[in-house]
């Protein structure tokens, strides 16, 4: 496992091991790339924002990965720049590991990105010149100290409306800087040079700022492990807890904020942090049928779990009663990360209420407040509505289409059809809404064996595949989580 260490303890051979990484990505255009995946990203969705702390996470990860393929070391960690210890005069700016601060014009000359040896680029992909560096020369004369970053770190919740620069009180927004002691924001200033414009990952002290940024958040989540990332629901697009985040592709995580909220699970591991804690309980379990379950929300910005079992298909009926303003958030089946659906007041008064068929499998619950500031108590519970009123519609091999329609935000519509003789089928969606397909089985809704985006005419999905005999199931969606639109399916051998 990759430990990130303080950029000023690494040993000899560590310097020297991640300097030569850096130059191997370099020279391969790697690095390159990472520099236009942050400089082409819209700039509000991923600075001044929610998604600024998972965007990020899953942008130094990924570096991380593609450091430890060129290097042939699976454990090499990116290492952090500790701000209180990592001024001027500290070893990480020595000539072995990043050099100095550049002379009279800015140019840096020392170190392995000195001029003649490191060459950045602009935001379209073209040589702009040398490394360029004016330490405490913009205003910011100074590097957070160890005081500072205690203050950001008793903040909550993680975010609050407006979602952006003004949100008060915001962890995120003190950790990004735009409100508070000023930490992130502070170590690209205070650089100056080539880290003050979007295209700031050409100087690699970049991912070593953001390194930092994500060890103080890492240590938050343990701190606060019932803070949960906000807003789960109702923000901005890109910014909600399971909606794709800007300008990230697919990679061994998912682009989701939820994808990288576990630190971890994706083996990230700190110095000096503390031990990783024990594996959290499973939720508390809702037995279906049974009354509903007290609960509260004690916190400004904290969000409850709860997970219930399904046997078999049918309706099933989630809500909550009681005196707070809920919302509800389904997970599943089988998978906490998976979302189905959300509510706000489709309830009795300002509870939340979820009407659906379930297949069979887990099911998770996720509730918190409509505001963010608020805190109540609420009871939780949920029922079966007898056999199924709407039985998952059959496809019929090289039969007629069935015309449909995603009719609500979220909404994903499930088909099923029989395969007898082991061969290669297709199944396409047509019509004028951008559909994403999924395809299960056989003989099970669980596990996923394809999925497509634009392989149909326009930008309907299709998926082509080799089956053999048994039950499979077609999952339907509208690619963006809030589209909805009319929509035709069918199935047909060859």
């Amino acid at each position: 496992m990759a430990i990130r260490k303080d950029a000023n303890t690494l040993t000899a051979t560590e310097r020297a091991e991640f300097v030569a990484a850096i130059q191997a990505l370099k020279a391969e255009g790697v690095y390159d790339q990472f520099v236009l995946r942050h400089a082409n990203a819209i700039m509000s969705a991923i600075h001044r924002c929610p998604a600024f702390l998972p965007w990020h996470r899953r942008f130094i990860y990924d570096l991380e990965l593609e450091l430890q393929r060129v290097s042939g070391n699976p454990n090499l960690g990116i290492p952090y720049w500790n701000w209180p210890s990592g001024g001027a005069n500290a070893s990480m700016w020595d000539d072995d590991l990043l050099g100095g601060d550049g002379d009279a014009g800015g140019v840096v000359r020392t170190g392995p990105f000195r001029a003649g040896q490191w060459t950045v680029i602009n935001s379209s992909g073209v040589p702009a010149g040398p490394l360029m560096r004016e330490f405490g020369q913009n205003g910011l004369p100074t590097l957070p100290t160890q005081a500072e970053i205690n203050q950001v770190m008793a903040v909550t919740p993680y975010d609050t409306p407006p979602w952006s620069m003004n949100s008060n009180p915001s962890f995120r927004n003190q950790l990004e800087g735009w409100i508070g002691p000023n930490l992130h924001n502070r170590g690209h200033v205070w650089v100056g040079g080539s880290m003050l414009p979007m295209t700031s990952p050409n100087d690699p002290v970049f991912f070593m700022n953001h390194c930092m940024v994500d060890k103080i958040w890492h240590e938050w989540q343990i701190r606060f492990p019932n803070q949960g990332y906000l807003p789960a629901n109702g923000g901005p697009f890109g910014q909600n807890l399971t909606d794709p985040m800007n300008n990230t592709p697919s990679g061994p995580v998912g682009s989701r904020p939820i994808d990288v909220l576990n630190s971890v699970a994706l083996g990230i591991e700190y110095d000096d942090a503390a031990a990783p804690p024990p594996p959290p309980p499973p939720p508390p379990l809702i037995i279906v049928g049974a009354a509903p379950t007290p609960a509260d929300i004690a916190a400004a910005g904290e969000t409850d779990v709860f997970r219930f079992e399904v046997p078999t298909f049918g309706p099933h009926t989630m809500f909550t009663t009681g005196p707070s303003d809920t919302f509800m958030t389904l997970f599943g089946p089988n998978d906490a990360n998976v979302e189905v659906t959300s509510d706000d007041d489709a309830g009795e008064n300002f509870n939340a209420q979820i009407i659906r068929n379930l297949s069979a499998g887990t099911y998770y619950l996720r509730i918190r407040l409509f505001s963010p500031n608020a805190t109540g108590n609420y009871a939780v519970a949920v029922r079966s509505d007898g056999a199924p009123a709407n039985p998952i519609p059959e496809l019929v091999v090289n039969g007629a289409n069935i015309d449909a329609a995603i009719s609500a935000a979220n909404e994903s519509d499930v088909y099923r059809f029989n395969v007898t003789t082991e061969a290669i089928y297709t199944v396409e969606t047509s019509g004028t809404t951008d559909t994403f397909m999924t395809l299960h089985g056989p003989n099970s809704q669980i596990p996923e064996i394809d999925r497509n985006d634009d392989g149909g005419v326009s930008f309907n999905a299709r998926i082509q595949r080799q089956l053999s005999p048994g039950e499979y199931y077609a999952r339907v969606r509208h690619y963006s989580p809030i589209g909805t639109g009319s929509y035709s399916i069918r199935v047909t051998q060859g």
